[in-house]
């Protein structure tokens, strides 16, 4: 990744990019649209901050709450004119057939919008190409997508059993107890979205380093 004093963090995905989750009202579990102090409360404390620390970069958060892989796609089209080449950027990819999506055309057309530009493809709590459908991505430049078996909610879940410590929102605990984690009805919680941004941050620097060996 190349940094220069011009890069900038910039992010894309659903309520897992926003940061819902981190607010302490039980009130707003439900609630989408909060008012503008609990959206930005969200806005700047999931893990695009967290990684904009690690990275040492000014961030711009466009994860939105509610948000389908076809509306991430809107999203950045409707902000590609102000993307910059030296932009570090990242999509957190939401439930493949939300809104019925299709994982397939939306990572084609990611994948072609910014083909120029620095970016990097995650899982949030569902894996994009689920394997038991054998979907064929050999027409998808997927370079970019950074450990396609990887979800960060798998992540939090071995993080939770390890430590014995809840990562997820108003501090529940084992939400395969109550809630459907891979269908993205729980978020992380403030410590969660710091183990998120920890990760990427690892996976990014590790890419980083292989690409540069391939050089070599």
């Amino acid at each position: 990744m190349k940094v220069t004093p011009n890069t900038r963090l910039i992010t894309f995905g659903d309520s897992w990019t926003q940061g819902h989750g981190v607010e302490l009202d039980i009130h707003y579990k439900e609630v989408i649209s909060p008012n503008e102090f609990t959206n930005k409360l969200r806005n700047s404390n999931g893990w695009p901050r967290h990684l904009a620390t690690l990275l040492d970069l000014p961030f711009v958060n466009c994860g939105w709450c509610n948000f389908s892989n076809k509306n991430i796609v809107e999203e950045i089209k409707k902000n590609i004119e102000y993307l910059h080449k030296d932009d570090i950027i990242i999509i957190m990819l939401s439930y493949p057939y939300r809104d019925n999506g299709d994982p397939i055309d939306d990572i084609k057309v990611i994948t072609t919008l910014l083909s120029e530009y620095n970016y990097f493809l995650f899982n949030s709590f569902a894996k994009t190409f689920m394997t038991e459908l054998n979907l064929d991505t050999t027409n998808i430049n997927l370079s970019r997508f950074i450990d396609k078996e990887l979800t960060m909610s798998s992540l939090l879940i071995d993080y939770e059993k390890q430590k014995n410590i809840s990562v997820w929102e108003y501090n529940f605990r084992y939400p395969y107890s109550w809630q459907n984690t891979d269908g993205g009805d729980t978020h992380p919680n403030y410590l969660g979205y710091k183990i998120i941004a920890n990760k990427i941050y690892e996976l990014l620097k590790k890419y980083d380093n292989n690409t540069r060996s391939s050089i070599k």
